[in-house]
């Protein structure tokens, strides 16, 4: 068995050369790793919540109480403490055998409100369970920070039985040199129970929202259903893909909208902009917080709408492969975007095209604005005035407040707006609400089938004359571009000066600004969510704990995909 010395020797040359010992244990190993990514701390104690941003009378320490107070009924003769915390690694509160736990864990910062979070204060029994998901033993040494080499902290996740989410972490500690094996089934058997009782209480609410929807579940023919409260949504498999990505909460408060009226039913609108009847039901008319119950149908059209839907498809069809003889792409994330944004300006509504840098908001919003006056007959409306705004992300509040008052203005102008951003969250709701319609451009790394159409209509307009040879398309096609369009624009107009005939050949190309990906190609979809974590890391500054909260994944799991997704 290794010593703790030995452990403790192996991480000082790990914390100063990196070098991994084959003495520590993997799982200890993985959770090193992890929290030297993160930037976390090995020396010093964990920061604190201010009394405000504690919360009370969390439904999970509510659920532990009892439990905790059972075990430490049992170990009343020996030197043990427990912690619970919230999802996001927050001490809620403790429970302390004795004076001498109590002044230790005083001495090392464990009390309510102190976030042991693995990206902030190193592998723990706290923050490396949430980040694992499972149980985890970290023995004295274990521990990234110094901090906590007198105990050993065998912790466990949390799980509410109705949803499988998970809650918080059961955490319980002794000093440093107590065989692991049996805290491991104490604390498990703990956290079982405490999830147990969260189905008691204000999560009473979760349990009878399970129940109606299982009900609906059972009856008659399977068709769309899904429940909602304020916490959780449930839905079944045919219902989930129509109801998007919005947060319990922002679909709550429609459905509190629908409970409030005489119909209650509302609209909503699917992924594919179809319209959707939902039918809302209490859960418990005499308790509306409990949820609701939601039938989801497709909205019937008439027969005029029906055809004039139709007809409008076409038109967007038509304009859309009128946009693309400029903006050439035949991958389906470009094609679907230039579809959604023919619709939205023959719809006539304000439109902002946002994306990062380089996307070609500017070249699309002109070729859309150019392609609608010609395509509207006469030019006799809106799109005959038309006009394209750049650049609104660098605008001052006053100046969007003066272009707010303009667009509202009856029989204003059509107007197509840029702004630069890698996901709307990165732009204010002040300027979204402004538009009728937002549409985002993907970058590169979403469509690399595209690169070759692009390289050669950019070649043929710098210079007619020249040829991209297949060895320069191909390195091209290799190549990262964090620059996208506009880089590989920038790209082939440096190598048609350097060309010394009228074929570009590979080595006329300007030096890689990044290595060429040697990786294997990424599917669509992986393409797809790797962009939606680089903007969602882009929009948080690199703090990948607050994006691994962003996109509802544990942290180890997003360091996982950041090294699949040659994020790393």
């Amino acid at each position: 068995m290794v010593g703790q010395l030995e452990i403790a020797r192996a991480r000082d040359m790990f914390l100063q050369d990196g070098i991994e010992s084959p003495l520590v244990r993997p799982a200890t190993l993985r959770a090193w790793k992890r929290s030297r990514a993160a930037g976390a701390a090995h020396l010093g104690a964990p920061s604190l919540a201010s009394f405000e941003e504690i919360e009370r009378d969390s439904a999970v320490l509510r659920a532990a109480e009892p439990v905790v107070s059972a075990i430490m009924r049992r170990l009343d003769t020996a030197d043990y403490a427990v912690m619970v915390t919230d999802r996001d690694a927050r001490v809620l509160g403790r429970w302390m055998s004795g004076p001498a736990m109590e002044a230790l864990m005083d001495e090392m910062s464990v009390v309510p409100g102190a976030l042991f979070g693995e990206s902030d204060i190193g592998s723990t029994g706290l923050g490396t369970v949430l980040e694992d998901r499972s149980t985890t033993v970290v023995d004295g040494t274990e521990h990234y920070n110094t901090r906590f080499d007198r105990v050993v902290a065998v912790g466990t996740p949390i799980v509410h039985p109705g949803t499988g989410c998970i809650e918080g972490a059961l955490d319980l500690v002794c000093p440093t040199g107590a065989p692991p094996e049996i805290m491991v089934a104490l604390i498990e058997r703990a956290a079982r129970d405490a999830g147990e009782q969260l189905l008691s209480g204000y999560a009473a609410h979760d349990r009878a929202l399970l129940d109606a929807f299982l009900r609906s579940e059972r009856r008659g023919p399977r068709r769309p259903v899904a429940a909602v409260n304020a916490r959780m949504i449930m839905a079944n498999h045919l219902a989930e893909p129509l109801l998007g990505s919005d947060p319990a909460w922002v679909l709550w408060e429609r459905v509190q909208t629908a409970l409030s009226s005489p119909r209650s039913s509302l609209r909503l609108t699917d992924a594919h902009g179809e319209a959707l009847e939902v039918d809302v039901r209490p859960v418990d008319p005499s308790d509306r917080t409990a949820g609701a119950l939601l039938q989801l149908s497709a909205a019937p059209p008439t027969a005029p709408a029906a055809h004039s839907r139709a007809r409008d498809r076409n038109a967007a069809a038509k304009l859309a492969a009128s946009v693309a003889e400029d903006l050439p792409g035949r991958s389906e994330s470009w094609r679907t975007t230039l579809v959604l944004a023919s619709r939205a300006v023959l719809a006539h509504g304000h439109v902002l095209l946002h994306g990062p840098v380089g996307t070609g908001k500017s070249a699309l919003a002109e070729a859309l604005r150019s392609a609608v006056v010609l395509a509207d007959a006469g030019g006799q409306s809106r799109a005959a005035d038309s006009h394209v705004i750049d650049d609104l992300h660098t605008w001052s509040p006053a100046r969007l407040t003066d272009l707010r008052r303009e667009l509202n203005a009856d029989g204003a102008p059509l107007t197509i707006a840029t702004a630069t951003s890698h996901h709307a969250h990165g732009l204010s709701d002040e300027l979204l609400a402004m538009f009728d319609h937002v549409i985002e451009l993907p970058d590169l790394s979403r469509r690399p089938e595209d690169i070759a159409d692009i390289a050669a209509a950019v070649t043929a307009k710098v210079a007619p004359h020249t040829v991209l040879a297949p060895d320069a398309l191909s390195d091209l096609v290799r190549r990262s571009w964090p620059g996208n369009v506009a880089q590989l624009t920038r790209t082939l107009r440096a190598a048609v000066e350097r060309a010394p005939a009228n074929r570009l050949r590979a080595t006329d190309l300007p030096p890689a600004t990044e290595v060429p990906r040697s990786r294997r190609r990424l599917t669509y979809l992986e393409s797809a969510e790797r962009e939606a974590i680089a903007a969602v890391l882009v929009a948080v500054h690199g703090n990948r704990s607050k994006a691994a909260e962003m996109l509802g994944v544990s942290r180890a799991t997003l360091y996982r995909k950041l090294e699949a997704l040659s994020l790393d």
